[in-house]
């Protein structure tokens, strides 16, 4: 990119883009410079040259300002999307090849968001498309993709660190993250949306202002998750409850008679 005495002139390296399969030229540069919400630039300031140049002269005519323009201008139009996915900053291809068909596969690690459009791209396979944006897989895919994506990203994480754990401890915390049929993060925000219980939420964050608001409201407490029956100190209600263990208190009574074994 090179600067006249008042205008930028862009150069295309028309080499790699051919390199890369990339249907472009300097009309389509052109396009997606007029289409850029931040430049502001009409029809009249672009000016292509050939297929691989264009000219692009700053909207204001001020002789005084024409040095602030080109800067401007110089600054901005790099960041320019002209073809792809504008929320994708950064794309790593790595080539591997499958062990059956003894083909050659591309894996791309997209850097940034936009999983609807990365599985719409000719040549990505959809079913196999991954995302760690749990949110992001919620609203695209649904709370199912994004339980399962949460299991996931705890299993990869802990064994990144050599650490195992059982799949069933990691579905149990997926299940309480969407079991409301959105995705609730383990802060004080999503723990106030997953219970209504006052004890719960007293022993996550904030304890004396939801004891203060519950006295004041008058609400009540019905003690049957594990936060509130370790806080009043009686036994946890787990499992699924058919069968009760009691204690006797009373000694027994002794048996009267002879010893049957002695006799």
């Amino acid at each position: 990119m090179t600067s006249r005495l008042a205008s930028i002139v862009i150069t295309l390296d028309m080499e790699r883009i051919q390199d890369a399969q990339l249907n472009i030229d300097a009309n389509i540069v052109r396009e997606s410079i007029l289409q850029a919400p931040k430049i502001k630039l009409k029809p009249e300031h672009i000016k292509v040259l050939d297929i691989k140049k264009l000219e692009v002269v700053p909207p204001d005519a001020d002789r005084s300002k024409i040095n602030f323009q080109l800067n401007y201008l110089k600054n901005l139009l790099p960041s320019v999307v002209v073809k792809g996915i504008k929320t994708a900053e950064r794309v790593v291809i790595s080539k591997e090849e499958d062990k059956v068909t003894r083909m050659e596969k591309f894996k791309l690690l997209v850097e940034g968001t936009g999983l609807q459009e990365v599985m719409g791209i000719e040549g990505v396979e959809g079913r196999k498309t991954l995302s760690n944006h749990i949110i992001e897989v919620e609203q695209t895919l649904g709370i199912e993709a994004a339980r399962k994506c949460i299991i996931e990203e705890i299993k990869f994480t802990m064994g990144s660190h050599g650490m195992s754990i059982d799949a069933r401890h990691m579905m149990l915390l997926a299940d309480v993250m969407t079991f409301r049929g959105e995705v609730l993060g383990i802060t004080r925000f999503g723990i106030q949306k997953m219970d209504k219980s006052v004890l719960m939420l007293a022993s996550f964050e904030k304890t004396a202002d939801h004891l203060f608001n519950a006295s004041v409201h008058g609400r009540d407490d019905q003690i049957e998750g594990v936060s509130e029956c370790i806080i009043m100190g009686i036994p946890i209600q787990i499992g699924t409850g058919m069968i009760k263990v009691k204690q006797r208190l009373d000694p027994p009574a002794l048996c009267q008679g002879p010893d049957p074994i002695l006799s």
